[in-house]
């Protein structure tokens, strides 16, 4: 067998070739573990720093530095790294140990210093970088079934009338199979938001006697379907019967009925063929309950979409102040428990996530929570008022 001798080029460029795929093993390796990560984490880590000179201070400073910084580190890691080749050849490797996460808001647990060291513990809450907080995951959909409007073409045959009404029950029977949707049958009440909008639930008789409302609360949601049924030939050829038919459904949300989505759906059922000769047209003629089977067919994967959008919908709502207690209009009812964790902010943070504040719920009912503040440095009424959105 012959034998192969390396120069010290070729070995170099052997060294480096089993430097970078262990590398990229490594790489990918971190991020499939960030990834299977959950949105955030509550963690508790302790911090030590040598007193120098008798300065306190400045080891305390280090000590929470360490301490931040053990806890981010915790919560996942990001290996970079490159190599370096000197002009004697020699190989020089670089790691680069990055935390996956940033830390939103801690609060100091504990305090303690001895002869020489100073510690610190910490519980901090940390949120994936790469995490916009865009879908809650919600446990808990309340979706009211608005009453829904019909446009018939009046050149349908006669018993295609009732074939909206069809496809109505049909939505609101496909939706009741979903746990974590609780539906509510509001087809008793024109649909009208502004209406249901401008009257609050406190002063609407039939919420308050027959516990009846068409109103939608902090955190829910509504549905509004409009079904239209037009007439239309095929594209093939003119003696071909058809139905078009459109769907255009309408989410909503919260008190103020603002709308968060259109889904629009549309398809197409043949009638048959009209020629003009009344004999075979009628051998042609589709059969009522065929043409009922393919709608329920066409529209059987429809409650997918609607729950899609609203179980990644953000569960959401603004603190406010209420005899020095800081409060929201969301509890059990909205899959709001006790110890979930949420981030206040201004306006709706949909892009940044730089200036948010930690809080807690500390006690759930069924529309209503009280929220505790992480960090106590915060204060109760800078948070009056802002939008506290909460996260898995």
């Amino acid at each position: 067998m012959k034998k192969f001798t390396y120069n010290k080029v070729d070995s170099v460029i052997k060294e480096l070739i089993v430097f970078v795929t262990t590398l990229l093993f490594f790489l990918f390796a971190s991020t499939l573990l960030v990834a299977q990560e959950i949105s955030h984490k509550a963690i508790i880590s302790e911090g030590r720093a040598v007193i120098v000179d008798g300065n306190e201070m400045i080891a305390k400073k280090r000590a929470l530095d360490d301490a931040l910084y053990l806890a981010s580190l915790q919560a996942g890691a990001k290996i970079d790294g490159y190599s370096t080749v000197d002009t004697n050849t020699s190989l020089n490797e670089n790691l680069l140990i990055r935390p996956s996460s940033s830390i939103k808001d801690f609060v100091i647990l504990e305090e303690s210093k001895d002869e020489t060291h100073y510690t610190v513990k910490i519980k901090a809450i940390l949120v994936s970088i790469n995490s916009l907080l865009d879908c809650s995951a919600r446990s808990n959909i309340n979706l009211s079934y608005f009453k829904p409007n019909f446009v018939v073409s009046s050149k349908l045959p006669a018993q295609l009338q009732s074939l909206p009404l069809l496809i109505s029950q049909k939505i609101f029977e496909n939706l009741t199979s979903f746990d974590q949707i609780s539906l509510k049958d509001s087809t008793n009440f024109d649909f009208n938001p502004k209406k249901f909008s401008a009257l609050p639930i406190s002063l609407d008789y039939q919420a308050l006697v027959e516990g009846k409302s068409g109103s939608l609360k902090s955190g829910e949601f509504g549905m509004h379907t409009l079904i239209e049924l037009k007439r239309s030939k095929g594209t093939l050829t003119r003696f071909l019967n058809k139905v078009d038919v459109a769907l255009t459904i309408n989410l909503f949300e919260g008190t103020n009925f603002n709308i968060i989505d259109t889904l629009n759906y549309n398809f197409s059922v043949l009638l048959g063929i009209e020629t003009g000769y009344q004999h075979v047209d009628g051998f042609y003629k589709i059969p009522y309950d065929k043409i009922e089977e393919v709608v329920q067919n066409s529209i059987s994967k429809m409650q997918f979409r609607v729950k899609d959008r609203l179980k990644c919908y953000p569960l959401e709502a603004r603190a406010e102040l209420v005899k020095d207690v800081l409060t929201i209009p969301l509890g059990i009812n909205q899959g709001v428990q006790i110890g979930k964790v949420g981030f206040a902010s201004n306006n709706n943070p949909n892009h940044s996530m730089r200036d948010w504040i930690v809080v807690t719920v500390k006690d759930s009912s069924g529309d209503f929570s009280v929220l505790e503040i992480l960090n106590p440095a915060n204060k109760k009424e800078d948070i009056n008022g802002k939008l506290i959105r909460f996260m898995n």
